[in-house]
């Protein structure tokens, strides 16, 4: 039986490749600074010495000519689901390993895995805009490894016979080794997963514990890691383009609340109970705003979910008038989420549990059975927060 195929998907720099595509300005360098530090940054500043997580000044001083924009994480992970869609185009199961980087099964495809990776990065640059490269192997690491070390625009095919061959010669910043294990493998001289390999494992175990024998099974080509196929909830969105910025956010809410009834009377919402809105909005002079707001019950009506809606915004307005508006209702069931009540409409059931704490009440020397009664919720002394009360046909069940 041939062993199982895995491809991954790798789009370096994806964010920086994304800003690119709305930027027309941004240029060869461009870096994205959040909190103080590098988010990513493009070929042109990499190339400056600027890198993932160094310091915003230390950063600006290496590449002074840089545009320096702040990172949209939202944004960002919305352009990745288009991505991940197109994939699933191609295959019936997709995992998200991070922003840019998916994997893929390609068993039971009607074509080869070499002609299918190379027809995604096609696709990926033809309907998206996007280079990617490609790495396909019979497990998640050697695939992701050989994605990332090969240029954009190819493929890379690594057999089920050759996979420790191929790992030998790379590093081992390949690895998922922490910074501290891997200062104590350049210690020992252990440069590349070739050097890992060749130990044995009892004594590398023993010095780096179950951390260390992860990264020797992986240096040896050995991954069972399964794919965790992606959960494609339904949603329904709807947008709004204002005729100008909002500034003030009576305007704001207004609109908000027309996106919300036009969501809920959406054809594809149907009858529908929703978990969760996500409202967003694009501001004037550039970024971008989110608002998630998870329901405690799965709401049917657009009434009560405006409710909680308009609550939200009151506490975290957007912080620069709105040029566009929209709406995304997210976990749409056919359940309201709402407990029923054990015993509703099953009166005899109800008798028979009356009849047994009746019986366990005449055979034990103390209450069989109890209910646990509020007593001061919000305490913060667990104790005082409730209390179990005796529970007697004569009292009656007030479950």
């Amino acid at each position: 039986m041939p062993a199982p195929m895995i491809a991954c998907v790798h789009i370096p720099r994806f964010a920086v490749e994304v800003e690119r595509q709305r930027q027309e300005d941004a240029g060869t360098r461009l870096i994205l600074i959040g909190e103080g530090t590098v988010f990513d940054c493009s070929l042109g500043a990499d190339a400056s010495g600027v890198r993932r997580g160094m310091r915003m000044s230390e950063a600006i001083g290496l590449c002074q000519r840089a545009v320096v924009l702040p990172p949209e994480g939202p944004y960002y992970e919305r352009r990745f689901d288009e991505v991940l869609d197109l994939l699933g185009e191609l295959s019936p199961v997709v995992e998200q390993a991070g922003l840019g980087l998916a994997f893929l099964s390609l068993d039971g495809l009607p074509v080869g895995a070499a002609a299918l990776a190379e027809e995604l990065i096609s696709v990926l640059h033809r309907r998206i805009g996007l280079m990617a490269s490609a790495g396909i192997g019979n497990s998640k690491f050697t695939a992701r490894v050989a994605a990332c070390i090969t240029r954009t625009g190819v493929a890379k095919t690594i057999s089920p016979d050759g996979e420790a061959d191929f790992l030998a010669p790379l590093s081992i910043d390949h690895l998922p080794a922490d910074d501290a294990m891997r200062w104590r493998l350049r210690l020992l001289g252990l440069e590349t997963m070739g050097d890992i390999a060749e130990l044995p494992l009892g004594a590398f175990q023993a010095q780096f514990g179950p951390e260390g024998k992860r990264c020797w099974a992986l240096s040896q080509g050995i991954d069972s890691e399964p794919l965790v196929p992606r959960i494609n909830e339904e949603i329904v969105v709807r947008r709004l383009q204002m005729p100008a910025p909002a500034v003030s956010l009576e305007a704001i809410l207004i609109c908000v609340e027309r996106l919300v009834h036009a969501a809920y009377s959406h054809p594809e919402r149907g009858n529908h109970w929703v978990r969760k809105a996500v409202v967003r909005a694009a501001l004037d002079g550039g970024g971008s705003w989110e608002l998630p707001v998870a329901f405690r019950e799965a709401l049917a009506g657009p009434q009560d979910a405006w409710s909680s809606i308009k609550g939200a915004i009151l506490r975290r307005p957007p912080e620069r008038p709105v040029e566009e508006l929209e709406v995304e209702l997210v976990g749409l069931s056919a359940e309201s989420g709402k407990q029923a009540a054990l015993f509703e409409g099953k009166g005899k059931l109800w008798r028979q549990v009356h009849e047994a704490v009746r019986q366990l009440g005449t055979q034990r020397d103390r209450p069989g059975v109890g209910k646990v009664v509020a007593l001061d919720p919000l305490s913060r002394i667990p104790e005082r927060r409730s209390a179990l009360a005796e529970l007697t046909p004569q009292a009656g069940f007030d479950l």
